[in-house]
């Protein structure tokens, strides 16, 4: 006979998604199970790149420190390159035919100023079998006895009132868990599927393998390199001729680890024959004697897939279980982690009857509608790097005329240059893939958890390169670092991980902090208050706050749990700080089921 345990929340699927959901439920007190099928956490690199939002948010939530000591360093992950090869001694051997910045690495540099200046912390690189651990003992240690690895989902049903979610473990002992809320973050394998929601969009685009190896390429690797990616007339167009990406535990030129990316038709049969991978690593690299240990070879699809709904009942998806893109651009884990933290916050505050259940329905079009921009930003910068192949007139299986292209490209000539020239303008314009900046900081969210206030929406940069700051509602609360008592703090660290809202005013803006006491006490949330400038209790360190807050003297703007802004007043009170009381009664206890349209931030829609 099944144990039966009631428990507010489970977790299907312990991968990154998954895992760090169950860290900020347990942050927010919030009591939970996670059911991972598997025994052990990811042996595959899979996804790496760590943006500032993912960074920033897992700092926020006391999970960085470990990353943070184990992550690639910027200057080695600065530059990425387009290369005939690492080795070999013919003409055509170890040219470069065009590396650009990438993360704002590149100390000195436009993009290297906007990113240090835009997020307190810097991007990260660590391979997910390095990563997914750290994040499994965070959940384990906040959560003990209730992150069940190689656990089996059998079945579940939900009834309406409760969602009843049957376990069993490696012996086929099950225990059924009566949860209040159930979410699906094992990547669509069963959750999704079994509610019958629908994935949409370009499937089994191209059939990538990778190799994960171990191998000394200290003589060949520049040390400043993130990826790079081989060409030449030998092996065919870029996709056929692959991309290698060291993997650590050393970084830069010392790396002991890798993994080389080969892309093929969905057709090829050779997709399937591993014998010939090493040879062909080789031959790639120039390297005829390289050494390599292999550690695995895994197969994926590229794909671009959208879930019709991220919910339904009391069910809820997140991660790879709502959206799947191509790995250009490093948008899947970033997209799960931020999915994690919106959903977390939102049934933390329900559970703890501090908020309606209806700001439960602004989970899905906010995070939705960031999912489909990511997956057509990942399509968009795949399909992108196609564009290489023909600048450079290269046809897929013609090797003697890639060959020839090769010897045009790189001859001494005024053609040779022009044709150089050319493709290393053609190979800028995948910034959009390593510089997306605007794209990982930029997102923001028009309807859900938010009370639009009027005003002419933000500039936004077309090809996701620059992030324009700004305190709209909806989206990212501007980073700027501030000081108090010696201390000095980024906006960000405002917001705690306690489910508080921050309040952001100025000395004039006295008005709003008992307003915001009230509010808080009458609803039991807490609203932390900075009064930011001169005269102040936080100075602003590096005077840049005041160009980034968009408001006037006395204005207010209310932030979210996740740094996201919910609400502002561009202008002083009127009427003795009630604009923020509405507001905040308005977002919490649900007299709207979701803000949408623009509407005046001193007189919220009731």
């Amino acid at each position: 006979m099944s144990n039966e345990v009631e428990i507010p929340v489970v977790i299907i699927g312990g991968g990154g998604c998954g895992l760090t959901l169950s860290s900020f439920l347990s942050n927010y007190g919030i009591g939970h199970v996670l059911i991972e099928k598997h025994t052990s956490t990811s042996i595959i690199p899979k996804a790496h790149y760590l943006n500032q939002r993912t960074m920033e948010i897992l700092q926020a939530h006391n999970m960085a420190d470990e990353i943070l000591q184990k992550t690639c360093p910027p200057r080695h992950m600065s530059q990425v390159a387009w290369q005939t090869s690492l080795g070999g001694s013919s003409p055509l051997d170890r040219q470069l035919i065009h590396k650009i910045e990438c993360f704002g690495g590149n100390e000195g540099t436009e993009y290297s100023q906007s990113y240090k200046q835009d997020a307190p912390l810097r991007s990260g690189n660590l391979p997910l079998f390095r990563l997914e651990p750290i994040l499994k003992g965070l959940a384990e240690n906040r959560n003990p006895g209730k992150v069940l690895f190689g656990h089996q989902v059998v079945d579940f049903d939900d009834e309406g009132s409760v969602v009843h979610v049957k376990t069993a473990d490696g012996e086929g002992k099950e225990t059924v868990y009566k949860c209040q809320y159930l979410i699906g973050a094992d990547g669509g394998r069963t959750v999704g599927p079994k509610l019958g929601i629908e994935m949409r969009g370009p499937r089994n685009i191209t059939d990538m393998v990778s190799v994960h190896f171990g191998a000394d390429l200290s003589e060949y690797w520049d040390d400043r390199y993130f990826a790079c990616h081989f060409i030449n007339g030998e092996n065919g167009t870029v996709f056929e001729s692959g991309a290698i990406v060291p993997m650590g535990p050393t970084w830069g030129s010392n790396s002991e680890e890798w993994v080389f990316h080969f892309g093929f038709s969905m057709d090829d049969e050779a997709r399937h024959d591993e014998s010939a991978l090493i040879p062909r690593i080789r031959e790639l690299l120039k390297i005829p004697e390289l050494e390599i240990k292999v550690y695995k070879v895994s197969h994926w699809a590229i794909e671009r897939v959208l879930a019709d709904s991220y919910r339904k009942g009391r069910v809820f998806l997140a991660g790879d279980a709502g959206n799947r893109r191509p790995p250009t651009t490093g948008l899947g884990l970033n997209t799960a982690i931020e999915d994690s933290l919106n959903l977390a916050w939102k049934l933390a505050l329900v559970l703890t009857e501090k908020a309606s259940e209806s700001i439960l329905n602004s989970y899905e079009p906010e995070r939705r509608a960031v999912g489909e921009i990511n997956c057509d930003w990942g399509l968009f910068t795949f399909n992108n790097s196609a564009v290489i192949n023909t600048v450079m007139g290269l046809i897929p299986g013609q090797k003697e005329h890639n060959k020839q292209q090769f010897q045009s490209l790189l001859e001494g000539s005024d053609k040779g240059r022009s044709f150089r020239a050319q493709v290393a303008r053609i190979i800028e314009t995948q910034a959009i893939e390593f510089c997306a900046h605007g794209i990982e900081l930029g997102f923001r969210y028009t309807n859900g958890f938010l009370i639009p206030d009027g005003s002419i929406p933000a500039k936004r940069d077309p090809l996701g390169l620059q992030y324009f700051p700004t305190t709209q509602p909806g989206h990212r609360l501007p980073h700027a670092w501030i000081e108090r008592q010696g201390q000095i703090l980024s906006t960000h660290h405002l917001v705690r991980n306690n489910l508080a809202f921050a309040l952001i005013t100025d000395v004039d803006g006295s008005v709003w902090i008992p307003a915001a006491e009230r509010v808080s006490k009458r609803l039991s949330v807490p609203i932390s208050v900075a009064q930011i400038g001169t005269r102040c209790p936080y100075r602003d360190y590096e005077d840049r706050w005041d160009s980034l807050k968009g408001i006037q003297t006395g204005g207010a703007i209310l932030v979210r749990p996740d740094n996201i802004v919910a609400w502002r007043s561009i202008y002083i009170s009127r009427r003795d700080g009630k604009e923020l009381e509405e507001a905040v009664d308005l977002l919490l206890r649900g007299r709207v089921d979701i803000c949408e349209g623009v509407e005046d931030s001193s007189r919220p829609r009731l």
